[in-house]
């Protein structure tokens, strides 16, 4: 559960072999950071057109297919045109999905999901390319239908309100119900938990209340980074993140790292505990920052092109 990541992923940190966090990096990139250095994505156009209801759904249902749009090197990425634009990655993903039910698509009806076909998502989803993993994607929108039905009454506001505004709990709601938010692996018989995307769904729960004035969540302090591919590619960049020759090659090198590998865990959790220790760093300066919104800094600063990028590790994954 949430309250586990943090000590899991330390063992992880203290025993690496493939990863280490150089803290003189992380404090130059302290001493020099400042919140308003990088506007934050906001994914989708058309929040204002939805009511709670929707808009907590819509976010629900696209956090059930928001992982792993990395092409092969060579390779067209996947990108869909809206209005237009071509968009990529989980910002095209989110605008697919606001089309389709801006367009009748009832995307916020579980028996609906539950039903899902492979088919019709491909459909949806039609772009430049054929999305990847397409068919993990439709078994992931049956689960949730299929969870819906049986303890939600077919709503996802239901999974939120049962919460009670705890964005801890609705964190492990999400975990112990839905099995494609069970993110962990398992290194030298440990437990090492992550839950990305279950965090992430409950940050952007968070900000869809807030906008749309329907209050906010609290304990989002104990969130911790979202652990993906695009925050440890920048925090390698900054040089926060240095990886060993054998695997910085491999990364490099545009060659695959497997899931649930030590290379594997060891980014993701160098990841989730670098931003722990930039936000302790922090915090005399910024009291309130918080794990989450460093992880959206850093995500939103990932998406913008730099010369002095190196790529980002490649997992096929349905946990990010």
């Amino acid at each position: 559960m949430l309250q586990d990541v943090l000590p899991s992923t330390r063992r992880v940190v203290e025993s690496a072999k493939y990863v280490s966090i150089n803290r003189t990096a992380l404090g130059e990139f302290c001493g020099s950071f400042s919140p308003g250095d990088v506007e934050i994505i906001e994914l989708g156009r058309r929040l204002q057109t939805w009511d709670v209801r929707q808009a907590i759904g819509l976010v629900c249902v696209f956090n059930c297919v928001n992982f792993c749009f990395w092409a092969p090197k060579g390779k067209p990425k996947w990108a869909v045109q809206i209005d237009g634009e071509m968009i990529d990655g989980a910002s095209g993903m989110f605008c697919a999905l606001e089309e389709a039910l801006v367009n009748g698509v009832p995307l916020l009806d579980a028996r609906f999901l539950s039903e899902m076909t492979q088919d019709q998502l491909g459909r949806l989803l039609s772009g430049t390319t054929e999305v990847p993993l397409l068919n993990e994607r439709v078994r992931g929108l049956q689960e949730a239908g299929e969870v819906l039905l049986k303890h939600f009454d077919g709503s996802f506001m239901d999974v939120v309100k049962l919460a009670q505004g705890d964005a801890a709990e609705l964190t492990n709601i999400f975990i112990r119900f839905f099995p494609l938010f069970n993110d962990f692996t398992v290194i030298d018989g440990s437990k090492i938990e992550f839950y990305k995307r279950a965090q992430l769904t409950v940050d952007m729960v968070n900000y869809r209340l807030m906008k749309l004035g329907a209050g906010e969540l609290w304990s989002l302090d104990k969130l911790t980074a979202f652990a993906d591919y695009k925050v440890p590619q920048i925090l390698r960049e900054f040089g926060i993140l240095e990886y060993a020759p054998p695997l910085a090659e491999r990364v490099d090198s545009y060659i695959e790292i497997d899931a649930d590998s030590r290379e594997e865990a060891e980014i993701r959790s160098a990841t989730i505990w670098a931003i722990e220790e930039i936000k302790e760093t922090l915090i005399p300066r910024y009291p309130r920052i918080t794990a989450r919104q460093l992880d959206d800094y850093l995500w939103s600063a990932a998406q913008k092109e730099s010369p002095d990028r190196k790529p980002y590790h490649r997992t096929r994954t349905i946990f990010y």
